[in-house]
């Protein structure tokens, strides 16, 4: 068993040593169009679940927390401690601001209904940084599960 050299060998006709990569495109493009019409399948149809930490903290004195409390009710109404505050913030801004103890410690807690809307809060929050308040501690109770 010879080898033979043929006239086609010498002229060029033989196997190519370079790698057609021609195909290796066509693969990886099927494969992107293949993921990008498959991912959003995969993504969830609900909205974002949000885990809130839980925080342990220490228990606020009574007197503390009635006379630094602002609570909201479920109908918006707001109180400091058990004495009932304007619905108008700028009023409700010169009330709070009345108050001593606000005053000298610069220290309030909201206490609001969980199904309040977050713009009542806000307004209690403007109302509280008009009056002089420089901290705000939101108050939660501990033993109520989260809502689903």
């Amino acid at each position: 068993m010879s080898s033979k050299v043929t006239a086609d060998a010498i002229q060029g006709e033989g196997p190519v040593s370079a790698i057609n990569v021609t195909p290796l495109v066509d693969v990886m493009l099927c494969l992107l169009i293949i993921f990008m019409v498959s991912t959003p399948m995969m993504a969830p149809k609900q909205p974002h679940k949000i885990a809130v930490p839980k925080a342990k903290a220490q228990a606020i004195a009574q007197e503390q927390f009635l006379l630094a409390t602002v609570s909201v009710d479920a109908k918006g109404d707001v109180f400091m401690g058990t004495v009932a505050l304007s619905r108008d913030p700028a009023t409700m801004a010169n009330e709070l601001s009345s108050n001593a103890r606000l005053k000298q410690d610069g220290v309030a807690f909201i206490q609001g209904d969980s199904n309040i809307e977050f713009s009542r809060i806000v307004e209690v929050l403007v109302a509280l940084r008009t009056a002089g308040v420089s901290k705000v501690g939101f108050l939660t109770d501990p033993k109520v599960p989260p809502r689903t």
